[in-house]
């Protein structure tokens, strides 16, 4: 008989899986006849971080106790103390509906257990009677019970206002809740108000519609704390206060559409499928799956789209529907450009822009070889730079905690001999002991590592500022993945005001700012650090399936080869990565705060009896952590040192000297500066991806609706008499140079309207930046170049030093997208500079062109300037 317990559920949305909830419902001869395992033993420790989400519920159950009055909260504690827990766990309260119908109900009810009604949705009374569902029971943490008339919705929304109100807390260890806890909350709401009105208790109780999560805090005393306060404040209620602050809510009617929708139709979808037809797909998300091994392996058996990275499920659906099922067979599809691929090009834009990637993919997975995806180049790492910083970050998710950092250097100072070996330097930070989340080692290891890179920031900074113009180096920093610079981001939010890291952490919080401190402008354009992660996936196509890992990376992006031939693998011992992960396993953490290692190296004597491998001491973990953090940094280093040396050409961004000078301190109101630096910020956005939307080849910024591209030179009737028209309906156009050009027909809805000026007309071919000068694109000296404008009788000062888009920049004065062939009218900027860059080669009408946007900055100038003319008083200067 299938069941659907209270983890299935809450993990169904986690993991966003057919298979996984059709594996979790099947029956004991199912999974036997499938060989359905769940990876007991794939991480050890785990049960470690289990029992510390166990533990937080347990202590802010504790907390409500204390602090409501006596006999105010109903609750049941188990007899036996849990070891990993550390204390009596709460047990199930299992006369919830008896406690309600007491003439004064409790403050609050601690997971209190009931029968969910099989009337809250159709689709669950179908599981009942079609597939024999066993009876689903649901445990709210907390049912807290207000007087009714708080102002919150109530479910159904009764009239008139019940007695009571029923509000469902879910306490969370984790300090940002997700989507899983969301639906969990409204699953929770929606079936005790169903339940309620199959008791009888409607006209007395409403549930809230309105229910919160209980999140994580590093202070574990902070609602206690909140408490007191209230009541020093003399607050009638001071419990509730605390209560109201401390809660996340969650708005029923939002995510009730996802609870509805699982029981209506993808339980049922699953029930009615054999387990082996539930659809599944291996991605990242999967890594803490029970099932991951089993799906990994059938998806290699039977080359599972899925093995293609970033390739998601809905995209690969949509390739089965046209007859696409492998990675080889897409590949044959997109190389013979077959019907089955054409068709489903044309019901996604997204699989038409990824075309050249997914062809590249699916290429390096058929010959194990790294393969590069032609015409792309990279806007967001520099080829060259003279120091480079890289740095790793490994974090719990659960408490926010990091528990290992890297940086190292290589340094190339000026002034060193042609051969002379770069400066370079490693250093690991652990942190080795956490109590009840307190992050206060945390910290300790941040003051260590701010220290750290800002002298090697300052360093590059005072040589410079030392050094003539021309001689001056630059500097950059490199993560592998977004995550980390995030973790990095929380941590100097957390501590960035502690007095002892609130002097030492100002360069860092410039070059990577949490979320409430606005980033220095200049710094942001500059483009401080690299994901290296993104310059792989841009830029090429690996034999690695499912998800680009650090390691994976780097054992097959020209991997090493010592003495004897042999290549070097960067890998860590059992226990300290985790497939499709680039974190150290965080149990390992828990493992050292704790003290409770379950860590075991691996035996090949007895490689199915963990029992028998010989565990780790304390000391041993701590610098089995250590080791994985460093192979973790010199990875990231053999990466970037592989892409520069083998794809310099394709990494176009250029770094200027780096300073770690603070930014002139504009002198108006805190409020105006801020609303300067969100307008440079707001350019330096749109200009940065201007630049990366052009580093794509032309059939990718088509796809994106970006560009015109397939253009023609027109010449006929219908075009001289569109032309004409134009002339005598606008008089701004009577004298001007028009031209007309036939496109592709697949650029029909690419979003350039008519009356868009800032815009550039190129060759398709021609690989050229659109911001370089003219006359360095050419070769020419600055007196050259003068001379040959002034031949022209093209004058002006600025034409010297013009930008190649400024030559070709163009207006649309007419756009018929829907004419058989679509054409437009195009009318050069400057038709002296237009002509130049003809009669020069620059752009050559016999071959095919593309309309690309052009960026440029009207507003920001113009606002700071209208500030400075407003005044006020400014902030005092910061020293």
């Amino acid at each position: 008989m299938p069941r659907l317990d209270k983890g299935t559920l809450a993990l169904t949305f986690k993991f966003d899986c057919d298979r996984f909830l059709r594996f979790r419902l099947a029956s004991d001869a199912e999974k036997d006849s499938l060989g359905i395992e769940a990876d007991t033993y794939k991480r050890p420790g785990i049960e470690l971080i289990k029992a510390a989400g166990r533990r937080w519920e347990a202590d802010k159950y504790q907390d409500l106790i204390d602090v409501s009055l006596p006999d105010a909260v109903e609750y049941v504690e188990k007899e036996e103390v849990d070891e990993l827990v550390g204390r009596k766990p709460f047990g199930k309260v299992k006369n919830l509906f008896e406690i309600l119908r007491r003439e004064t109900p409790p403050f609050a009810i601690i997971e209190a257990e009931f029968e969910v009604p099989s009337n809250i949705t159709p689709g669950l009374q179908e599981a009942y009677d079609t597939y024999g569902l066993e009876t689903v029971r649901a445990r709210p943490d907390i049912i807290w019970i207000r007087p009714g008339g708080t102002g919150h919705p109530l479910i159904g929304d009764p009239d008139p206002v019940p007695e009571f109100e029923l509000h469902v807390i879910d306490v969370k260890m984790a300090a940002e809740p997700s989507l899983r806890h969301f639906t969990e909350v409204t699953y929770y709401a929606l079936s005790l108000a169903a339940a309620l009105a199959e008791q009888g208790l409607s006209d007395r109780y409403a549930v809230s519609a309105e229910g919160f999560i209980w999140p994580g805090s590093h202070d574990a005393n902070a609602f206690r704390n909140l408490v007191r306060e209230y009541e020093a404040r003399g607050d009638r209620d001071p419990v509730t206060s605390a209560l109201q602050d401390t809660l996340v809510p969650v708005p029923y009617e939002v995510y009730q559409v996802h609870v509805k929708q699982f029981f209506e139709e993808r339980l049922l979808r699953v029930l009615e499928q054999r387990p082996e037809e539930a659809s599944w797909h291996v991605g990242p998300k999967c890594q803490l799956c029970d099932y991951v091994r089993y799906c990994k392996q059938e998806a290699e058996n039977c080359n599972h789209l899925s093995r293609l990275p970033w390739l998601n499920q809905g995209q690969a659906e949509l390739l089965r529907q046209n007859g696409i099922a492998t990675t080889q067979s897409l590949r044959e599809a997109i190389r013979c450009s077959t019907t089955e691929w054409q068709a489903a090009e044309a019901s996604s834009h997204q699989l038409r822009a990824d075309r050249p990637a997914l062809l590249v993919r699916a290429e390096a997975l058929h010959t194990n070889e790294p393969v590069v995806i032609e015409g792309r180049r990279c806007s967001l790492m520099p080829a060259w730079s003279d120091q480079n910083i890289f740095i790793t970050v490994h974090f719990d998710p659960g408490s926010g905690i990091t528990f290992a950092m890297g940086a190292a250097r290589v340094y190339f100072p000026p002034g060193r001999s042609q051969g002379d070996p770069p400066q370079t330097e490693e250093h690991v930070f652990v942190v080795d002991r956490v109590d009840a989340m307190n992050p206060d080692t945390e910290r300790a290891r941040l003051v260590e590592f701010v220290t750290l890179v800002s002298r090697w920031l300052e360093e590059v900074s005072d040589t410079n500022r030392r050094l003539p113009a021309a001689d001056r180096v630059s500097s950059h920093i490199f993560f592998w993945d977004m995550l980390e610079v995030r973790q990095l981001r929380r941590m100097f939010e957390r501590h960035m005001n502690h007095p002892e890291v609130v002097d030492l952490i100002e360069l860092l919080i410039r070059l990577f700012p949490p979320d409430q401190v606005l980033p220095d402008p200049d710094l942001f354009k500059s483009q401080p650090g690299t994901i290296v992660k993104d310059v792989v996936r841009l830029l090429l196509g690996l034999p690695i399936p499912h998800d680009y890992s650090l390691f994976e990376t780097a054992k097959t992006l020209f991997p090493v080869r010592n003495e004897n031939g042999d290549l070097y693998r960067f890998q860590l011992p059992f226990g300290f990565s985790t497939p499709m992960s680039d974190q150290i396993p965080f149990e390992r953490a828990y493992e050292l705060w704790q003290d409770k290692i379950f860590l075991r190296y691996f035996d090949p004597k007895f490689p199915d009896q963990p029992s028998r491998w010989r565990p780790y001491t304390r000391d041993e973990l701590y610098e089995g952590i250590k080791h994985a953090t460093r192979v973790h940094l010199r990875a990231l280093q053999h990466i970037v040192r592989r892409l520069r040396e083998h794809y310099r050409d394709r990494l176009t961004l250029r770094k200027a000297p780096f300073s770690a000078a603070p930014p002139p301190q504009t002198r108006v109101p805190e409020r105006a500066r801020s609303l300067i630096a969100f307008e440079k910020l707001n350019v330096a956005c749109q200009e940065l991806e201007y630049r990366q939307r052009r580093s794509l080849p032309v059939a990718e910024r088509e796809a994106h609706f970006f560009s015109i591209r397939g253009i023609w030179p027109a010449n006929g009737r219908v075009y001289e008499n569109c032309i004409d028209e134009v002339r005598v309906s606008d008089p701004r156009y009577a004298g001007a140079e028009l031209l007309a050009f036939t496109f592709a027909r697949t650029s029909r809805d690419a979003r350039i309207n008519e009356g868009e000026f800032l815009l550039a007309l190129s060759n398709e071919d021609d690989d050229i930046e659109l911001d370089v000068p003219w006359r360095r694109y050419l070769g020419l000296s600055f007196p050259d170049a003068q001379v040959l404008l002034a031949s022209r009788g093209l004058n002006d000062g600025w034409m010297v030093n013009a930008t190649l888009g400024k030559l070709l920049q163009v207006e649309v004065v007419r756009l018929e997208a829907m004419h058989e062939p679509p054409f437009l009218v195009l009318r050069p900027a400057n038709s002296g500079l237009f002509r130049l860059a003809q009669d020069e080669g620059i752009l050559d009408m016999d071959q095919p062109m593309v309309l690309d946007p052009l960026y440029q900055d009207f507003f920001s100038g113009r606002i700071e300037q209208a500030l400075r003319a407003v005044g006020g008083n400014p902030p005092p200067m910061r020293r």
